[in-house]
């Protein structure tokens, strides 16, 4: 069965179904459309942020307030 054959017979199905199928496919249209977006990020981002990730758990880099307080005693002189 090719993709147009498998079409037609959807909505040939859809048109005969009940409120409770309607329903199941439309949160399937739903699912389907909510994309994560991490798919959506540049690749080259993504391995950035596995790296810091790793880094991280590594027990490297310092915490987000120690770097705050650096930048703004820098700044405020």
């Amino acid at each position: 069965m090719n993709s147009i054959q498998i079409k037609q017979r959807i909505h040939d199905y859809i048109d005969q179904a009940n409120e409770r199928f309607l329903m199941l496919v439309n949160e399937m249209i739903d699912a389907d459309k909510k994309q994560d977006w991490w798919d959506d990020l540049d690749p080259n981002i993504q391995a950035s942020i596995d790296r810091a990730i790793a880094q991280s758990e590594q027990g490297k880099g310092r915490p987000h307030y120690e770097v705050m307080s650096e930048i703004r005693a820098k700044h405020q002189k």
